[in-house]
């Protein structure tokens, strides 16, 4: 099932990028960001900062954005992944692969994301965006999933993404969280409390045969017998020697 969907697992830190940034990579996850000068997703707007990308701490937040509390930047745990720039058109991708669940059975996904808009007017210059791919595509076309403007969220508002999806054959599946903001003004994103309700596959469970009895049939010649090892003085004998598992079905010679 989905790891770490609370990130409160230890993280790794990335190596420096430019300005000495170093973004920390949850544990489970995959972080990447829209490099500059690259389109925003399905966008035509262009990247031209790097988000920073870290872990916010409960003890790191005042009381009232505490678990809890009237502007909680935490839903679950103490611990809340937070994506931001001061001054910067930027886009940033959380995504997990997820192994071993039934086939053939309906899934959610529930990805909570606050954002803050800093009065931001443009209906489109904040947006966020919960995915499931389920066809192993990189055509965010084929993925199940929609964005969201900043508008319907709302400000520092605590928005449920929910996506409906089918388990492919293969039981596998990916989760992607993506955010953008598409002018050079500050925008904070907060991921917490992701989870993906879904139904695991039977340990064991895949493609079965039902073993069957395999049977070696022989005919009989008039006069002779069947037997499993040699008796002397019989010269109409038929000795037969079969492996595990298999049984001789014989058929007697017609009498008339």
């Amino acid at each position: 099932m989905l790891k770490n969907g609370s990130f409160e697992e230890p993280w790794t830190d990335l190596p420096p990028q430019p300005g000495y940034l170093i973004n920390q990579q949850p544990a489970g996850w995959t972080i990447s960001w829209v490099e500059q000068g690259q389109p925003l997703y399905d966008s035509q707007d262009k990247a031209d900062g790097i988000p920073e990308c870290v872990h916010k701490l409960s003890t790191q937040l005042p009381p009232n954005e505490q678990l809890g509390a009237k502007d909680a930047l935490i839903l679950d745990g103490s611990v809340t992944y937070k994506v931001f720039h001061f001054a910067a058109p930027f886009g940033a991708e959380l995504r997990q692969t997820v192994r071993g669940l039934k086939p053939g059975t309906t899934g959610k996904l529930i990805a909570p994301i606050l954002a803050v808009l800093y009065d931001e007017q443009d209906e489109y210059g904040v947006e966020t965006g919960a995915w499931v791919d389920t066809v192993g595509s990189d055509k965010s076309d084929d993925w199940a999933g929609q964005w969201v403007t900043g508008r319907k969220m709302g400000d520092r508002k605590w928005y449920e993404h929910e996506v409906s999806f089918m388990v492919p054959a293969s039981g596998t599946v990916t989760v992607i969280l993506r955010v953008k903001g598409k002018w050079a003004r500050p925008k904070d994103f907060f991921f917490d409390h992701i989870r993906l309700e879904a139904v695991a596959a039977e340990e064991g469970s895949g493609s079965s045969v039902t073993p069957t009895t395999a049977v070696a049939t022989l005919h009989l010649p008039i006069g002779y017998q069947v037997r499993t090892q040699i008796a002397s003085g019989d010269d109409k004998q038929i000795v037969v020697s079969l492996p595990p598992g298999v049984t001789l079905n014989v058929v007697e010679p017609d009498a008339g």
